[in-house]
C-alpha cells in the first residue's frame, strides 16, 4: 500500500521544507526564531544547526535576505507586507520594498508547451512570430514579444509551470509558521499572521490567475479611455486564457532614465502630474485603482503620455470607503482633528482598546506640525507616515483596500517627484478636496440625502407596531429569549477545568499510594502471576512518575 494513500508525502515534503526554512533562518542570523525553535529543530531533524553572527546587519535587513533566499513564495509575501504600513514599522517596509524577484528564465520548450497547453494548438499555428529570448522573467510569470497572425505586435505574459501548485504548498506551510513568526517578530503588535497568511494566499491567487490580470486591464482601459496623456494597452482577448495574457506591445522610456526624457524633450513637470492624476482619478472618482504604481510599472511615451502596465495588484474602494476618505481629507484640510476621529468612530474603525482622547490628541499634535505650513511645503509622504503610526499606536482597524490606497499615494508622490523635484501632491489634491467641499454642499445631493432619510423614517414607522406587537406575543407566551456574553468566561472555565483535571491527578495518585502500602506487607499473588508485594511497589513506581508529571506541570505553568 502506498503512502501517498494517507497523504505521507505532503507531510515529508513539509518537513523537508521546515527544515530548510529553518536552517535560512538561522544563517541569517535571526537569533530569536532560531533560539526558540532550536530545540524543536534538533529534535525533529537530529541536527544542529548553529545560526551565524548578526553582525552589522539589522534585523529588517536579515529578513529581507531570508526571504529572497527562501524563494518566489517568501517574496510575494515580504512585497505584499510592504503594502502594509498600517501593520509594520518604516524600517521593516523600507526593507520589504527591496525585494526583488531574481529568478532564472524557464527554458524556452517549458514556455512552448504552457502556451500550447493554454492557448490549444501549435506555437507557430497561435502567433505569427514568438520571441525565443524573454523580456522579463519574474517568479510568478514571463514576458516575450510576439507578432500575431493579423500583424499586430504584441506581449505575452506567460505564467511559470508549476508555480500554482507550488505556491499552494507554501501558503499552507506559511500558515503553520504564522504563530512562530507572530512570537519571534512581531509579540503583541497589531499583526495577526493567521489573518495575514490567508490574504497573503487571496491575493497571489488572485496574482497568478492572468484571467483576473486580463479583466482588471480591460476596466482601467475603459476607465481611461480618452483620457488625454494616459495610456492603457489593449488586450488581445483571442490570445489569452488563465496562465496567459497577451496585450498591445507598447515602447518607451522608463521614467528612471532621466536623461533619455530629457533628450527626448519630454515635459517632466507635465509627466509628473499626469502620473498623479492617475492615480487620484481612480482613488477620489472610480473607486478602482492600481495598487502597485512605481516606475517600474510604466512608461514614457512620445507627446509626454504614461503608458501604465501589470494590472495584478488592484483594489477596490466601496461607496462607503470613499465617502469615508472624503470625510477624512475634509477634516485634515480644515484642521480639525475632533471630526477626524469622531469620523473614525462612526465607521467602527477604532478598536475597544482605542482611546479616543489619546487618538484625538496625538491626530491634533499630528496636525499642528504640518497646520502653518504653506500648502507647497507640506511634506505629504511625512504625514502619511504619521498617519500610519497613529494607526499602529492606536490600533486602528482601517480595510486593507484603505491602507493599499494611502501607500498607493506615497508610491505615486514618489515617482512623480522623480521626474519633478518641485512636486507637491497637497497642492494637487487641492481641486479634489475643493470637489468634496462643493458636493456636500450641493443642494441636489442634500434633498437626495434628506428624501432618503424620510424614506427610512417612513419605513421605520410602518414595521414599529408590528415589531412591537410580536415583542408582546413573544413576551406574553414566555418566548422571550435573552443572550448575555460575560468577557473572558472562556479564560475562567478553562481555569477551572484545569483545576478539577489536577485534582482528580492528585485523588489518583493518592488512591495508588493508599493501595500500595495496604499490598506491600500481604503475603500471595494475584492469580498466581504477580506477588502482592511486587503489585504493591509497581503501584508506588506508577505513583512516582505520576506526581513528578504533576509537579513539572505545576512548575512550568509558573503557578504553585
Amino acid at each position: 500500500m502506498s503512502y501517498r494513500r494517507f497523504g505521507l508525502h505532503r507531510t515529508v515534503d513539509h518537513v523537508r521544507r521546515y527544515r530548510h526554512i529553518m536552517a535560512v533562518l538561522m544563517k541569517h542570523g535571526i537569533a530569536d526564531v532560531g533560539g526558540s525553535l532550536s530545540a524543536r529543530v534538533r529534535a525533529a531533524f537530529h541536527r544542529s544547526v548553529k545560526p551565524q553572527a548578526p553582525g552589522a546587519r539589522s534585523r529588517p535587513e536579515r529578513i529581507r535576505l531570508a526571504m529572497e533566499e527562501l524563494g518566489p513564495t517568501f517574496i510575494k509575501f515580504g512585497q505584499i507586507l510592504s503594502t502594509r504600513p498600517d501593520l509594520l514599522s518604516p524600517e521593516y517596509i523600507e526593507q520589504l520594498e527591496m525585494l526583488q524577484d531574481r529568478v532564472p528564465p524557464v527554458a524556452l520548450p517549458l514556455i512552448r508547451e504552457e502556451v500550447e497547453a493554454q492557448l490549444g494548438g501549435k506555437l507557430e499555428d497561435i502567433f505569427g512570430s514568438f520571441d525565443h529570448e524573454p523580456l522579463a522573467a519574474g517568479s510568478i510569470a514571463q514576458v516575450h514579444r510576439a507578432v500575431t497572425r493579423d500583424g499586430r505586435q504584441a506581449v505575452v505574459k506567460i505564467r511559470r509551470p508549476g508555480i500554482v501548485k507550488t505556491l499552494r504548498t507554501e501558503c499552507e506551510m506559511l500558515e503553520g509558521l504564522a504563530g512562530f513568526i507572530k512570537t519571534a517578530f512581531f509579540g503583541d503588535g497589531l499583526l495577526d499572521p493567521q489573518r495575514m497568511v490567508r490574504e497573503f494566499t487571496e491575493a497571489v491567487m488572485r496574482e497568478v490567475d492572468l484571467s483576473a490580470e486580463r479583466r482588471n486591464q480591460e476596466r482601467f482601459f475603459a476607465n481611461f479611455a480618452g483620457v488625454e496623456g494616459i495610456r492603457i494597452p489593449a488586450v488581445f482577448r483571442e490570445y489569452c486564457s488563465e496562465g496567459v495574457l497577451t496585450m498591445e506591445y507598447v515602447g518607451g522610456i522608463k521614467p528612471s532614465n532621466l536623461a533619455a526624457l530629457s533628450a527626448g524633450g519630454y515635459d517632466r513637470k507635465l509627466l509628473a502630474r499626469r502620473g498623479a492624476d492617475f492615480v487620484f482619478r481612480q482613488v477620489f472618482d472610480i473607486g478602482f485603482f492600481h495598487a502597485d504604481p512605481h516606475p517600474g510599472n510604466f512608461f514614457m511615451l512620445p507627446g509626454n503620455v504614461i503608458a501604465a502596465m501589470d494590472f495584478g495588484q488592484v483594489a477596490r474602494l466601496t461607496g462607503t470607503d470613499r465617502a469615508m476618505l472624503q470625510d477624512l481629507v475634509l477634516c485634515v484640510v480644515d484642521q480639525n482633528a475632533i471630526r477626524l476621529v469622531r469620523t473614525l468612530q462612526r465607521h467602527q474603525l477604532l478598536g475597544e482598546d482605542t482611546d479616543p482622547a489619546g487618538l484625538t490628541r496625538d491626530t491634533e499634535e499630528l496636525l499642528d506640525c504640518y497646520g502653518n505650513l504653506p500648502i507647497a511645503d507640506v511634506p505629504f509622504r511625512e504625514v502619511l507616515t504619521g498617519v500610519f503610526e497613529l494607526i499602529r499606536k492606536h490600533r486602528i482597524s482601517p480595510p486593507a483596500e484603505f491602507t493599499l490606497m494611502l501607500k498607493s499615494l506615497m508610491t505615486i508622490e514618489s515617482f512623480a517627484k522623480s521626474l519633478d523635484p518641485d512636486f507637491e501632491s497637497v497642492e494637487n489634491l487641492k481641486p479634489y478636496a475643493a470637489r468634496f467641499k462643493r458636493q456636500r454642499l450641493d443642494p441636489r445631493r442634500l434633498l437626495r440625502e434628506a428624501h432618503g432619510t424620510l424614506a427610512e423614517l417612513h419605513d421605520l414607522a410602518n414595521r414599529m407596531p408590528e415589531d412591537l406587537n410580536a415583542i408582546l406575543t413573544k413576551m406574553r407566551h414566555g418566548q422571550i429569549q435573552m443572550r448575555v456574553h460575560h468577557e473572558h468566561l472562556e479564560n475562567l472555565v478553562t481555569t477551572l477545568d484545569k483545576s478539577s483535571n489536577r485534582i482528580s491527578f492528585a485523588l489518583i495518585i493518592a488512591a495508588l499510594l493508599v493501595g500500595s502500602s495496604l499490598l506491600v506487607p500481604q503475603q500471595g499473588s494475584l492469580f498466581g502471576l504477580l506477588h502482592m508485594q511486587t503489585l504493591g511497589v509497581l503501584g508506588f513506581t506508577v505513583a512516582a512518575i505520576m506526581g513528578l508529571w504533576l509537579l513539572l506541570s505545576i512548575m512550568k505553568s509558573r503557578k504553585l
